[in-house]
């Protein structure tokens, strides 16, 4: 886990008010949505191009790394959010 997703569950683990938490889930989810749309748009009109050898070979580096984002589902068990 990045130091900064480690630095925001601190954070967020020590709010009391649930409104916040739940607005900050919210934009949480809203964002790694567009994100993983945009990407998808990216990908899609890479793969629709002719690619070269080496933009296969960058693709396929890329697909095998994976994305380092905190599971929306990791995060509220880590805020003890899942009991409500």
């Amino acid at each position: 886990m990045s130091p900064l997703a480690k630095e925001v569950i601190r954070k967020l683990s020590k709010e009391q008010d649930t409104q916040v938490l739940v607005e900050v889930l919210n934009f949480y989810e809203y964002l790694k949505q567009k994100k993983q749309k945009e990407l998808q748009k990216e990908w899609v009109s890479i793969e629709e191009d002719n690619p070269d050898a080496e933009e296969i070979k960058t693709c396929k580096e890329y697909k095998k790394s994976g994305e380092d984002l905190v599971p929306l589902e990791n995060l509220i068990r880590e805020l003890n959010l899942d009991e409500e």
